[in-house]
């Protein structure tokens, strides 16, 4: 006979158990249910036959439609659960004739009864922890409460209590973070211990509560009961070699004294001095030894010394947030040297110099290990597209006080002020300069100029900077007469070995014109005219109509989808370094400026293939959906692939003809001068509104600019409205509201005018169909374009990495070249495994034939991980 066991609640396995129970009572119940609701059907149900069967269409019946038959109950037994609460759950049938439906739900309704009476083992449920603004609710709500709980604990820590010292167990009076979990110490035991130790942030609590003190302050336990006392403390370095007569047993001295400077501050120390007690010899660490326990001199003297992580900070923090100077980082360590008990200044412009000579080294360095800190992996060795742009922010106050010494880098980036100055004088020698500003229909351009006067309170009014179509830095020159066309000029000649195809500028318009006319002049310059000119994509929306059809680099064969407005990328992150590059010197701004552009490349040297393989990626499916938008236009337009051929034509026959007057009433000149002036109107107050932040770093200046703009289209909508009361045709008026809409930025769609339509009314039609056509074939180019770019990435990686063994292979260690030897194999071991890490990259964006498109071998893949890291978030569990 079977014996019934009572459970026990505080058995570790009861809530599994219980749960295993319930689930196999539920199972047994849920069987049950539908074997009785079988067989009820099969025996007590007769078979009938609808009315719909027989008749056609029957009167439709309600949820609780059809005849209603006499109910029946019968009671099924119940089932009992041994567990400490037994649930007891009655099944009762009806014999009721139902449909379908009504059994289905009566079925869920008992059943839903079934479980409720039944308790189950909590199931997880799923709750909105996915959104984030729930989950930023439930964080503030926990901060929320813990705040107290925090104060709290943030008054107890500065609790002193009665420590005792974790070496001795005596009564302990300083206390060190920097040795946790032994942060207690005595007099005696802190001198011992920290003499090896200066750069430790330490407290004493003789005064009942905690007080840092310097690491020149020592505590000793007096008659009198605690004082402070000043004690020597060395500068830390690298183990010193042994004396050459053989001994062993040296007396470290402090020397003279040296200032430390680290991320924690200033420290005045002793610089050690080593005596031998044999031969009484004494000497000093020099600059190499100093150089190898990480620390870089202010100065020959080595009087001040920083630390190379702390300019190894300062280096990236200068990159990353452009604008921050020298001076607030001193402000930063004289803060944390307030902190440490310590005192003293810090000297920005030694801080400055230092960093620039540790720069400098750390560029030549590079450049023995085949650095190209300016060349783009993707552009080489054939370039697409340059573009070229004019920065106004970067330029420099006239300090007449300031050093004429050369930079740093000088040359390297930007390019020599006298050399670029013969070169302009040159070509304003040969050719006959147009005086003002250039025009494009109505519209004036401030950089469309051949002369330009100096600014009376600058010295250097700017800077012309020319990046490749992914961003890269490749030169720049400083401006002194405004943007004129020779500054580009030279930087086109410069960047010629590149092999660019095309040449890209937000005037193109009037640039290639004068570019042509000064190489009819110089010969020399020939050559530049085999690019091809190309009109910035964003810019040409403020150019009139038909010079973006001619001119615009979404019309241009072979451009891909370049938009060439990378340039304005690199100003954007440029301009932010002008705020504090227009106080420097002439050399201390182009050695800054120098290292933020090779900082800057660096970032997109270690993203390109990231870059390049999701641009492929989202290309390819722009290009689909492109492709569907077009064939559906096709259709709405009910035009065949002959149509759209014409059309296209017609289209570069409107943009390449002159725009007569069409309408009796245009024949006058005042429709006509309305006209122009509408023209000149909108595409000014476009212009305006798209560079009102990027070439203007004042408020004031914005102000006077905000108050022309609203002067001027209140004026265009005079104007406008003009138009329309001369016009006869209402056809022909100007829609406001379509104007007042391409104003706001929001359409891309550039303005056409009634007097444009060349009496063909779907104009607009064919220009719309031109630029989806347009825009499908830059699709299918770009697509081409990004495999050659990813290839010729991988080229020059195989290329780098080639070279590098090569190198290595050559250098002697025995003639002391060892420290070089191991640079070549650090560099040789980045760029191999930075090679796997793009080639994978790559194979996940192309698929199969990655392999055939890159033209690169297989090589063994087995120590590959993916560049791609996924961080937990806190709150993933609420």
């Amino acid at each position: 006979m079977a014996t019934k066991h009572k459970l026990d609640s505080k058995d570790p396995h009861y809530k599994e158990g219980r749960r295993m129970a319930l689930e196999l009572k539920h199972e047994h119940i849920l069987a049950e249910a539908k074997r009785a609701a079988d067989e009820r059907k099969r025996v007590r149900d007769p078979p009938h036959t609808s009315k719909r069967d027989s008749v056609g269409r029957g009167k439709p019946r309600g949820r609780r439609g059809g005849r209603r038959h006499a109910s029946a109950t019968a009671t099924y037994p119940t089932f009992e659960c041994s567990l400490s609460s037994s649930v007891e759950v009655p099944f009762t049938a009806t014999s009721t004739k139902l449909n379908p439906q009504e059994e289905f739900e009566k079925n869920m309704e008992r059943l839903s009864d079934i479980l409720a009476s039944c308790p189950s083992a909590g199931q997880p449920q799923s709750s909105s922890a996915s959104s984030w603004s729930f989950r930023q609710q439930k964080a503030s709500e926990r901060w929320k409460e813990a705040r107290p709980y925090h104060l709290k604990c943030l008054i107890s820590k500065e609790a002193v209590g009665h420590p005792l010292c974790g070496l001795c167990n005596k009564p302990a009076v300083i206390r060190c973070r920097e040795c946790l979990p032994e942060e207690w110490f005595c007099g005696d035991c802190d001198v011992l211990h920290h003499k090896k130790q200066p750069l430790h942030n330490r407290e004493c609590v003789i005064r009942g509560f905690f007080e840092a003190i310097p690491p020149t302050t020592c505590i000793i336990k007096g008659e009198a009961g605690y004082c402070t006392h000043e004690q020597a403390c060395t500068l830390p370095t690298v183990k010193m070699p042994d004396c050459s007569c053989g001994g062993t047993n040296f007396t470290v001295l402090p020397g003279k004294p040296v200032i430390l400077i680290t991320i924690n501050g200033r420290f005045d120390l002793h610089q050690p001095l080593y005596e031998c007690q044999t031969c009484q010899q004494q000497w000093t660490p020099d600059f190499k030894d100093l150089l190898r326990s990480g620390y870089w001199p202010a100065s020959i003297t080595n009087s001040t010394l920083y630390t190379l992580d702390l300019l190894s900070s300062l280096q990236e923090l200068k990159i990353i947030s452009p604008g921050f100077s020298r001076q607030a980082f001193a402000k930063l360590l004289e803060h944390r040297t307030k902190c440490g008990g310590r005192s003293g200044p810090i000297n920005g412009d030694a801080l400055q110099r230092s960093f620039l000579e540790l720069s400098y080294a750390s560029f030549e360095e590079d450049q023995l290990c085949c650095g190209a800190p300016f060349t783009c992996p993707a552009c080489t060795p054939e370039m697409l597209a340059v573009s070229a742009d004019g920065n106004r922010k970067l330029y420099r106050f006239r300090r007449n006080g300031s050093s004429d010494d050369p930079g740093f880098f000088e040359g390297l980036f930007v390019a020599e002020d006298s050399v670029v100055s013969r070169f302009v004088d040159t070509i304003q020698k040969a050719v006959k300069n147009t005086q003002g500003r250039g025009t494009c229909g109505d519209s004036q351009w401030t950089a469309a100029r051949e002369t330009s006067r100096r600014a009376s309170k600058l010295d250097e009014e700017g800077m012309e900077v020319a990046v490749c179509r992914h961003g890269f830095l490749l030169k720049a020159l400083n401006m002194y007469r405004g943007e004129i066309f020779a500054y580009p000029l030279y930087l086109q000649k410069e960047l010629m070995p590149a092999k660019a195809q095309f040449f890209a500028m937000d005037v193109a318009c009037k640039y290639w014109p004068y570019l042509e006319k000064v190489a009819s002049v110089l010969p020399a310059l020939q050559e530049l005219t085999t690019m091809k000119p190309f009109l910035s994509v964003m810019h040409a929306r403020a150019h009139a109509t038909k010079c973006e059809i001619n001119w615009s680099g979404r019309n241009q064969e072979g451009a891909g989808t370049t938009a060439e407005e990378e340039v304005e990328q690199v100003n954007s992150y440029l301009s932010r370094c002008a705020l504090t590059t227009k106080y420097m010197s002439k050399a201390a701004r182009v050695d800054m400026l120098t290292l933020h552009a090779m900082g800057w490349n660096e970032k997109k040297n270690l993203s390109l293939h990231q870059a390049l393989s999701t641009r492929y990626v989202k290309t390819c499916q722009r290009l689909h959906d492109e492709t569907a938008r077009l064939a559906d236009l096709k259709t709405e337009l009910d035009c065949t692939d002959e149509l759209v051929s014409q059309w296209l034509s017609d289209v570069k026959e409107w943009a390449a003809g002159e725009t007569p007057g069409t309408s009796r009433v245009s024949q006058g000149t005042t429709h006509k001068e309305i006209q122009q002036s509408i023209e000149g109107l909108y595409l000014s107050v476009r212009h305006r509104k798209r560079t009102l932040y990027c070439q203007n770093d004042s408020s004031k200046f914005r102000h006077r600019l905000r108050r022309k703009l609203a002067e001027d289209k209140k004026l265009l909508l005079q104007e406008i409205q003009k138009y329309n009361d001369l016009v006869l045709e209402s056809a022909t008026t100007i829609d406001v509201a379509v104007v007042e809409h391409s104003l706001t930025g929001e359409n891309t769609v550039s303005q056409i005018w009634p007097w444009e339509v060349h009496g063909s009314a779907n104009i607009s039609i064919k220009k719309r169909v031109h630029d989806q056509v347009m825009l499908t074939r830059r699709l299918h180019e770009e697509t081409r374009v990004l495999v050659l770019e990813m290839a010729q990435h991988c080229t020059w990686l195989q290329s780098l990495a080639m070279v590098l063994n090569n190198k290595l292979a050559e250098e002697d260690v025995d003639q002391g070249n060892e420290g070089l030897c191991c640079l070549l194999r650090r560099r040789l071991s980045e760029v191999s495994e930075r090679f796997q890490m793009v080639l994978q990259q790559y194979k996940t964006a192309l698929g199969p034939e990655a392999s055939v498109l890159l033209h690169v071998e297989e090589e063994d893949q087995s120590d590959l991980s993916s560049p791609d890291t996924s961080e937990d978030e806190e709150e993933n569990t609420i």
